[in-house]
């Protein structure tokens, strides 16, 4: 690491040039490559051509984004660090998004009413060296603040009602988890361990009491259920834990809204969800996964009893392996294609080398299935659409090949029609409720992470 002000050194990189060892080590790895004009043609043709589309729209879309800042405290202290997480939520009616246009242009009084629609979930937690609540250490305080916020008012739906907080849905979905880890209570709910005697299958009650260890009479929190903490450092940046802390949020807050809305059922059956990123959730809390199918599947259910089509919910990638894949394909594939994503394609053609996996791929962390879409205005998607079953390993099923049949996805041709109905020349193929989610929670390093600097700053040097 250099000194403050001192300048590296021109020539530094020569030694890698010069090293064999170096080319060697280039020579042996295995990545994605760009296909040859006619491996791409053949890729192509795999995509199948979509019928019309006659599936009715709902009547409002929901859409989820994150964005997450660790900012340092002072300049003099730049590893003393607190971490921020905003996760917003734009709710867009499609009635007023299709008189958006007053003849051949853009009514921008109506785009201006139409993001007035939104509403963001400010989390802050402890990070490097800060220590909060009378707490020894910053994995303590993490796990005390991060507990506090979850069944705090801002969370809830009904402020005098605690059982209507994100730490209840919490409660809910771990009550669902298979295996001895499930208890069949949304009211109760297990710890895979204690953060300090490691003592293990704690229950904890959803209450507002603060909660001990059995075993050694320490601070339990239900939010250590999701291992977030694991990940802690006392000194160094908390950025991955923050990040982690951020992902999962953007999938719970959905299943949040769910939870409240299936109060009425009808309403859900007429609301589409939008999620940034594919739908999996990955490190510690990815148990999470396999409880969100489950969930899913209740809803859709009661939503069958009724009458009444399925849950949409549409998970957008922006970035990632699949989203180059299509990068390096995509003036090939003609317009209005559709493909679902086999392992066979993914372990051939994206994840360049990687073993297969025996159980399928992201057995542990999936719970949507992955396709590419590309729309008849010639604009290309990577999306996902939840698995249509409760779990992937059901007797007498074979989930790698039912999961990426079309005629198992009650939702797909909704999801087809709203992705083509929503697509945006804002950004590279992207859509407004996604645009416009991201628009309202992503923290600029300049001035909105500037701005949170600053705040630390003053508060705390006060």
């Amino acid at each position: 690491m250099p000194y403050e002000g001192e300048l590296a050194s021109k020539s530094a990189h020569s030694d890698f040039l010069r090293n064999p060892d170096i080319k060697s080590f280039l020579g042996q790895c295995e990545y994605l490559t760009p296909p040859s004009d006619a491996e791409a043609q053949a890729l192509a043709n795999q995509f199948v051509e979509l019928p019309a589309f006659t599936e009715k729209l709902p009547d409002y879309v929901v859409a989820i984004d994150g964005s997450n800042y660790e900012s340092s405290i002072d300049d003099k202290l730049p590893s003393t660090k607190v971490g921020f997480i905003k996760i917003g939520a734009v709710l867009i009616s499609l009635a007023k998004f299709g008189a958006l246009r007053d003849g051949r242009f853009v009514d921008p009084f109506r785009v201006a009413a139409l993001q007035d629609d939104n509403a963001a979930l400010t989390f802050s937690v402890p990070s490097a060296n800060i220590r909060w609540g009378g707490k020894t250490n910053v994995r303590d305080s993490f796990r005390a603040y991060m507990d506090m916020q979850f069944s705090g008012p801002r969370t809830r739906f009904n402020e005098a009602d605690p059982s209507t907080s994100l730490r209840s849905t919490l409660f809910h979905l771990a009550s669902l988890r298979p295996g001895k880890m499930g208890t069949g209570d949304p009211a109760r709910l297990k710890l895979h361990q204690c953060p300090d005697c490691h003592a293990e299958e704690i229950e904890l009650q959803d209450i507002p009491e603060q909660q001990k260890c059995p075993v050694c009479g320490t601070d339990v929190y239900p939010t250590d259920c999701l291992r977030i903490w694991e990940e802690v450092s006392d000194y160094q940046s908390n950025q991955i834990a923050i990040s982690r802390l951020m992902l999962m949020l953007e999938h719970l807050l959905p299943i949040h809204y769910m939870r409240y809305l299936a109060k009425t059922p009808l309403l859900l059956s007429e609301i589409a969800f939008f999620v940034d990123g594919p739908l999996a959730i990955f490190g510690n809390p990815a148990w999470m996964h396999r409880s969100i199918m489950i969930f899913l599947q209740e809803i859709n259910r009661k939503l069958a009893k009724l009458k009444q089509p399925p849950l949409t919910i549409i998970g957008l990638q922006k970035t990632g392996q699949v989203v180059d894949h299509l990068m390096l394909i995509d003036r090939f594939i003609p317009t209005n294609r559709l493909l679902a994503i086999d392992d066979e394609y993914r372990y051939k053609f994206i994840l360049a080398g990687r073993e297969p996996s025996s159980q399928g791929f992201g057995f542990e962390t999936y719970y949507g299935q992955d396709f590419i879409f590309k729309t008849p205005s010639g604009r290309t998607f990577v999306f996902a659409l939840p698995y249509p079953y409760a779990s992937k390993d059901a007797a007498g099923m074979d989930f790698v090949r039912e999961k990426v049949k079309f005629s198992n996805y009650a939702q797909l041709q909704r999801a087809l029609m709203l992705i083509t109905h929503l697509e945006s020349d804002l950004y590279e193929n992207a859509v407004v409720p996604i645009a416009l989610a991201h628009h309202y929670t992503a923290i600029s390093f300049q001035p909105g992470g500037r701005v949170l600097d600053l705040l630390i700053k003053n508060t705390l040097n006060q």
